[in-house]
């Protein structure tokens, strides 16, 4: 079959249509290659790419990537639209020299889109996390999730993809994944992105644990909900920090009125120095008092000047209420235990260089009962009598906001503002767990932990499973059915190198007279462990480092690539770098050459059809005396 032709566009049109009429592989050749399949083919396309843009700008380029971009159906309609694009030069041959450049485009096209597939298949883009010091990296974490099931058996890993953020499993719609070497399976029913770790107060075996409640207190005005544990006989869980507004006391027996930790703190006040007193909080718990030491004009004493928390102020001479016990405002009390008109510090003691007031500082020694002079707080008892839990709330100024008793479930006010209380749950021999819950907006929480998918394992056939539990991305969890351990695993997927990698250097050198960064430079250390060969190079901010290597390895795809990826500025000893395999490299950059060429060989051709002038055709003297030309009616 000869590709190329010098028949006229006639005989040369004449001649394809007789060809598709008497073969039934040129009538397939010309229905792929038809323009309303291409047409509807580029339109459709055109569509999917506008919804995919949407998404990404309503959700993320991840979304957009799963559902679009790398799904199996748009990766069909490309491979339809290069059978569109090679079937359209097939059916052009025999070709006119003119139709070299369109026939150059659409293989260039085709050769384009090849390599944007055997890339997506073929290669990866993932992250690795270097620290100088560190042992090598010779694995990339993937920007896709996967579920890890071990046979019980064989003690044999399986990956499973799953991107839950993506395709989210419900109770409604849950995904089941078979278990290796059993006739178990995986029922993930939830994904959560927000997981929080919760202590709860849970029943326990052994008689001699002391009673636990578990608190929850919430504020509709803040919209906050939070939970707390609290535990009878441990220190720990005794007494909870309320955000150091208030201080939340689980007491084994009923508190009086003014009763409370007797709390303790030393504050050394100068007079020259107000805003910067030595203090030390026994307990580590502060007063929030303030002193202040300012000289009297009429008496020409120094006397002690105190702010209460609530702002009350009062004040004494010092001279005459040296080792006294004075009276605060808020319900503490204070002695003055030391005066020095000339402060300074000889062998680690307090000393007066002299009598003069030149440098006036007073020792004010603190006590009070908590609940009562600093803070809110908030105690909490078992009544014996009638099995209710008592409370007693102090607002800042000491003073008794609410009291009362309540039964687990039943919400109380606390006088703090429009705070309440609940008691979720009491225990008379309690113990502390921590559970993995989905945030809500009804669930209180104590600390955010990370993204994770809940499931069970069942056997189908003896209708037994295990209880749920959530998984925790990046750690496993160990479900028991029937005796048999099955470990979960949910997290980031990842993929193995050829070669290891680690940080030798990482430095970003900084815009001169400022702190804005020119240049990121990490010098990383590539080591191939089959040969020993070593190599080190510089990643730069625009400019990767590449391993193997060479010319030829870059332009045919078979080299990783290393750039930039994020920093830590407050610590220069490690740096995340993107990874980048691109196998259908060159592929890409030959359809371009070839894209581009192919347009101009077509605006060469055009150009030299527009420019062409026509010749005056010379004719015979013979023809001349006739009056005749060939093909010419005679001359009258």
């Amino acid at each position: 079959m000869k590709f190329f032709t010098s028949l006229s566009d006639q005989a040369r049109q004449e001649f394809i249509a007789e060809r598709r009429r008497k073969s039934a592989l040129w009538k397939v050749i010309h229905a792929f290659g038809s323009l309303p399949l291409a047409v509807g083919l580029l339109l459709t396309l055109a569509a999917a790419c506008a919804g995919a843009t949407w998404i990404e700008s309503r959700f993320d380029s991840a979304v957009a990537q799963y559902y679009v971009y790398r799904s199996p159906w748009f990766l069909g309609w490309l491979i339809l639209l290069c059978l569109n694009l090679f079937a359209v030069t097939l059916t052009r041959i025999p070709w006119k020299p003119r139709h070299l450049g369109f026939v150059i485009t659409h293989y260039g096209i085709i050769l384009l889109l090849t390599g944007a597939m055997i890339g997506r298949l073929g290669g990866f883009e993932g992250l690795v996390h270097l620290r100088i010091g560190d042992p090598p990296e010779e694995r990339v974490t993937l920007n896709q999730t996967a579920v890890f099931l071990e046979d019980p058996f064989r003690r044999e890993i399986y990956r499973v993809s799953f991107p839950a953020e993506l395709w989210r499993p419900r109770e409604s719609r849950p995904r089941k994944l078979s278990v290796p070497g059993t006739d178990l399976r995986l029922v993930v029913d939830d994904f959560s992105s927000d997981l929080i770790l919760a202590e709860e107060v849970a029943p326990s075996s052994d008689p001699s644990a002391g009673a636990g409640a578990t608190l929850v207190l919430q504020s509709r005005m803040v919209g906050q909900k939070t939970l707390l544990a609290l535990l009878e006989n441990e220190p720990s869980h005794q007494t909870q920090d309320f955000f150091g507004l208030a201080k939340i006391h689980w007491l084994s027996e009923p508190p009086s009125p003014s009763s409370g930790r007797l709390l303790h703190e030393a504050q050394v006040v100068f007079a020259r120095a107000p805003e910067q007193p030595v203090i030390h909080s026994v307990e580590g718990i502060p007063s929030r008092y303030r002193f202040f030491l300012v000289p009297d004009e009429e008496s020409r004493q120094m006397l002690l000047v105190a702010i209460s928390p609530s702002g009350q102020k009062n004040a004494w001479e010092v001279t005459a209420h040296l080792d006294k016990t004075i009276d605060l405002p808020g319900g503490a009390k204070a002695e003055l235990r030391g005066y020095w008109p000339n402060f300074a510090m000889r062998e680690g003691k307090p000393t007066s260089l002299s009598e003069s007031p030149d440098n006036p500082a007073v020792l004010v020694q603190l006590r009070w009962a908590e609940g009562t002079a600093s803070s809110s707080g908030l105690f909490l008892w078992r009544r014996p009598d009638d099995g209710r839990i008592g409370y007693r709330a102090f607002d800042r100024r000491g003073r008794i906001s609410a009291e009362g008793s309540a039964t687990p479930g039943e919400i109380f006010s606390l006088g703090w503002a429009d705070w309440e209380a609940s008691l979720l749950r009491y225990e008379p021999h309690a113990s502390i767990q921590s559970a993995i819950r989905k945030r809500e907006a009804s669930v209180p929480f104590t600390m955010a932990i990370g993204s994770g998918i809940r499931g069970w394992v069942e056997d189908p056939k003896n209708q037994v499973k295990s209880p749920p539990l959530w998984i925790l991305s990046g750690l496993s969890q160990t479900f028991t059915v029937e005796g048999i351990p099955v470990h979960v695993a949910y997290g980031l997927e990842s993929r193995s190198l050829p070669f290891q990698i680690s940080l030798e250097k990482f430095a970003v050198p900084r815009e001169e007279g400022s702190d804005a960064p020119v240049d990121f430079q990490a010098t990383v250390r590539f080591r191939d462990p089959k040969t020993g060969s070593e190599r080190v190079e510089v990643a730069h901010m625009n400019v990767p480092a590449t391993f193997p290597g060479g010319f030829w390895r870059s332009a045919l795809g078979r080299n990783y690539k290393f750039s930039q990826a994020s920093w830590n500025p407050r610590d220069l000893h490690e740096t995340t770098l993107q990874v980048l395999y691109d196998p259908g490299w060159p592929c890409k950059w030959i359809g371009s050459i070839l894209i581009c060429g192919g347009i101009l060989l077509m605006f060469l051709h055009r150009g030299a059809k527009q420019n062409r002038i026509p010749t005056a055709t010379v004719l015979p003297p013979e023809e001349v005396s006739s009056g005749r030309s060939a093909g010419a009616a005679p001359v009258p």
